[in-house]
């Protein structure tokens, strides 16, 4: 089950670092590994870097899409596809500055339903893994 932590990126951050993101991922791996005691500095450095989600959006966009769908299930801010045929059990967790997506599959369902959002950022922490989803798209 792989974990991804999906950021907003203003657009000034996008721009500087499209072409390299390990940059961008060292920096968030840099405040995702803060001491409590460091954490106000990091809460500033992420919300100078982040965007906030238009969480309501988010929120209506994917249950009108999924609502009939039997694999799936939604609750406050959770949405989940079990789907047994395909092996996929994807968790997408709406939060005003980040999202959290859990999935056993490589290419969960909810990527393609962000397709819409710009600027980006996907982080794995434990597989250190990071990528833009313009990028991902383009590429497939």
């Amino acid at each position: 089950m792989r974990t991804f932590y999906i950021f907003k990126i203003k657009e000034e951050y996008a721009i500087l670092t499209k072409d390299n993101p390990y940059h961008l991922f060292r920096l968030f791996l840099y405040i995702y590994n803060l001491e409590e005691s460091e954490m106000e500095n990091g809460i500033d450095l992420f919300t100078k870097i982040s965007d906030v989600f238009n969480m309501k959006r988010i929120d209506i966009d994917i249950f009108k899409k999924y609502q009939d769908n039997y694999f799936y299930t939604k609750f406050k801010n959770v949405h989940k596809i079990n789907n047994i045929y395909k092996k996929e059990d994807s968790t997408l967790v709406l939060h005003k500055r980040f999202l959290q997506l859990k999935s056993s599959v490589v290419n969960p369902v909810f990527i393609q339903d962000l397709e819409d959002i710009s600027n980006l950022f996907f982080c794995d922490f434990i597989n250190k893994d990071y990528f833009w989803l313009d990028n991902l798209i383009s590429f497939t």
